[in-house]
């Protein structure tokens, strides 16, 4: 694998990588000021066994823990070294994060599974607008195109939406990318045919609707991941289906209606204060229908609203909120108040034009979904914020 790093100014630096390098039994943070200099970085200390931990350093929460604390401190922490090589947070968008150790078995094994879903296309080019820093980063976005072996990995500190479009016109190219970046490249008004090109996206799904204007529009492959920090890769989609396929070496069941796993990936170590190991299955907030080694994902559990009797995730409101003139983004979740009669409310986060008559939202939830008889409150926004990996910041 070669390195192809896009300056500022679009000129581009090819970088032969470094594979191995003298390590320490410290858990290191790789201090880099740019995509190119982690890259640079991190290749060579994973290959060698360096443990490493991995966050974002405008976190101040998570920079300060990392600077007033020695990970080899903590009680338990022997039996964690013994096989972790990696740590993990999680976005922390609704509170302190929490700490996913990984062995470079969790790693490699998923790399080899996310290899074979890759086995129907000559891939030579992998294009990567996803930061390193987290789980989907690494996996998807550096070891992936690593394993492939014969390719030249582009990075860039920020891809535009029409510049990743530009590079995915090239044939054989792979982008690496979130459900963000593909809302998108739907509004980007330029129909190029990328029928040799293939986009995976993660860090949450993408509605049908999004998934088939995509499709339709540059006639391409899509493909959508579906996980977390602490589980790494459960299951995967091509194209417009509404089935999810469990990845291979995961077993799923259904427990109280939540997804449960046993997987290879999963974490067998979490840091929330104090070191804590996960005993699989391992239950998940998703709300599930399950069809042997296939699930429907109704929502999460904080997601999922009951209108009409049938449960409907947020997702799906907030595309038919988004449908309203003037509204530019809606993000719906469900609260819960105990100071109210009702305990439950919902929650609509507006980022608009001007505002929005709260019977006309109704009206438009009921056109859809049925009548709806849960109290809502709307609070308005100059900007609904995103994380680097596409997750609303509240």
């Amino acid at each position: 694998m070669t390195l192809e790093y896009i300056h500022k100014d679009s000129s581009r630096e090819i970088i032969n990588l470094n594979l191995t390098q003298e390590i320490t039994n410290n858990w290191i943070n790789i201090d880099s000021s740019s995509k190119k200099e982690f890259v640079q970085a991190f290749i060579p200390a994973f290959n060698s066994g360096q443990k490493i931990v991995l966050f974002d350093k405008n976190h101040t929460k998570l920079l300060k823990f990392y600077k007033e604390n020695d990970l080899n401190s903590f009680e338990g922490m022997n039996e964690v070294n013994k096989i972790a090589k990696l740590l993990f947070f999680t976005s922390g968008s609704t509170g302190f994060p929490v700490g996913a150790f990984k062995s470079k078995e969790n790693i490699l094994k998923e790399v080899e599974v996310l290899k074979n879903l890759l086995n129907d296309f000559n891939i030579k080019r992998v294009v990567v607008s996803v930061p390193f820093i987290h789980i989907y980063g690494i996996l998807a976005g550096l070891l992936l195109p690593l394993h492939l072996e014969d390719i030249s990995l582009i990075v860039k500190e920020d891809f535009l939406p029409y510049e990743l479009l530009e590079e995915a016109s090239y044939d054989d190219t792979l982008i690496i990318t979130t459900p963000l970046f593909i809302k998108a490249l739907c509004k980007v008004s330029d129909d190029k045919e990328l029928t040799k090109s293939l986009f995976i996206s993660s860090t949450g799904p993408l509605h049908l609707d999004d998934v088939t204007l995509f499709q339709n529009r540059y006639k391409t492959t899509l493909i959508q991941l579906f996980g977390s920090t602490e589980t790494g890769g459960i299951a995967y989609k091509k194209g417009i289906n509404k089935e999810w396929d469990s990845l291979m070496y995961v077993d799923i069941k259904s427990e109280d209606e939540r997804l449960a796993l046993s997987s290879p990936f999963i974490s067998k170590y979490l840091l929330e204060n104090t070191i804590k190991e996960i005993r699989q299955p391992f239950q998940t907030q998703d709300i599930v229908e399950i069809n042997d080694n296939k699930f429907t994902l109704l929502g999460r559990a904080n997601k999922l609203i009951k209108i009409a009797g049938k449960r409907i995730s947020a997702l799906e409101i907030e595309s038919i909120i988004e449908t309203i003139p003037s509204v530019v983004k809606a993000v719906v979740s469900l609260v819960y108040k105990k100071e109210l009669l009702r305990s439950e409310q919902i929650l609509i986060t507006l980022q608009t034009e001007n505002k929005i008559d709260k019977k006309l939202i109704k009206e438009k939830i009921a056109q859809n979904f049925g009548t709806l008889t849960i109290p809502f409150k709307v609070e308005y926004v100059d900007t609904i914020n995103y994380s680097s990996m596409g997750k609303v910041i509240f």
